[in-house]
């Protein structure tokens, strides 16, 4: 065996050891490869930010009732525009709104008396979802809304908006790649190597925030009638990367 064999062998053993070593510390995000002739160090890095939404997002429900499927139709039909163009005077855009489900089915029931399943005529249920970035009409639509004829309130959550999120994402992406090039020089520097070039990267993780409202308190408008008054909360949102560099 001749001296540069010697010395290859030393080095893969010492860093199958060190590899070992980590390992059995419970530091499972650094990984050492001595693949084929080009070892490489694989690494974890890890981000997180609070973020606080800049997005609503409304879904909200006619559900109108009758004897026959026409007049259901029709009945829905004028309270859903109704609230259309409630919306629409009070600055809500065509591009904020989208309808997200519409149906008109058979209406049964069941009869404890005849123990039997009744029909009661016809159901039609047509939902919308009204996205906004301006969170602090919320509670305002929501008032709206009920008022002129939405009798169901499907849910009322905060998010990001695209603009936002891809803002977000980037800063997240940022500091997780310096993270896992800060552990990956630690590494290296307590073998005696240098990090190289980068082999390989991976986003392996990232969730952008969902915070569903609550009714945080009520507030009177002029006619008495309470207004939700809907705040959202900072939320977490993290990213993890992974990055494989090689050792020089």
């Amino acid at each position: 065996m001749n001296e540069k064999t010697i010395h290859i062998t030393i080095m893969g053993g010492i860093i199958i050891i060190l590899a070992l070593l980590f390992y059995s510390m419970g530091e499972k995000q650094i990984i050492l490869t001595t693949s084929g002739q080009a070892p490489t160090i694989s690494v974890t890095g890890d981000a997180e930010v609070d973020v606080m939404p800049d997005q609503v997002v409304i879904s909200l429900t006619v559900l109108t009732e009758g004897k026959d499927a026409a007049s259901v139709q029709t009945d829905n039909s004028k309270k859903m525009n109704q609230v259309l163009d409630a919306l629409k005077n009070e600055g809500v855009t065509e591009k904020e709104i989208e309808t997200l489900n519409y149906n008109i089915y058979p209406w049964q029931e069941w009869e404890p008396t005849t123990q039997k399943m009744v029909n009661k005529g016809y159901r039609a249920q047509h939902t919308i979802q009204v996205k906004r970035n301006d969170i602090k009409s919320a509670g305002k639509i929501l008032d709206l809304t009920v008022k002129n004829g939405i009798n169901t309130v499907d849910n009322v959550y905060f998010t990001l908006s695209d603009d936002k999120e891809k803002e977000v994402k980037e800063e997240l992406v940022a500091l997780a790649s310096l993270k896992a090039k800060e552990k990956a020089n630690s590494l290296a520097k307590n073998l005696g190597v240098s990090v190289g070039k980068v082999h390989m990267v991976s986003e392996s993780s990232y969730n952008p925030p969902m915070y569903y409202a609550s009714y945080a308190k009520a507030e009177m408008a002029a006619d008495m009638s309470p207004i939700p008054s809907l705040s959202p909360k900072s939320v977490k949102v993290n990213l993890q990367v992974n990055v494989e560099y090689g050792i020089e």
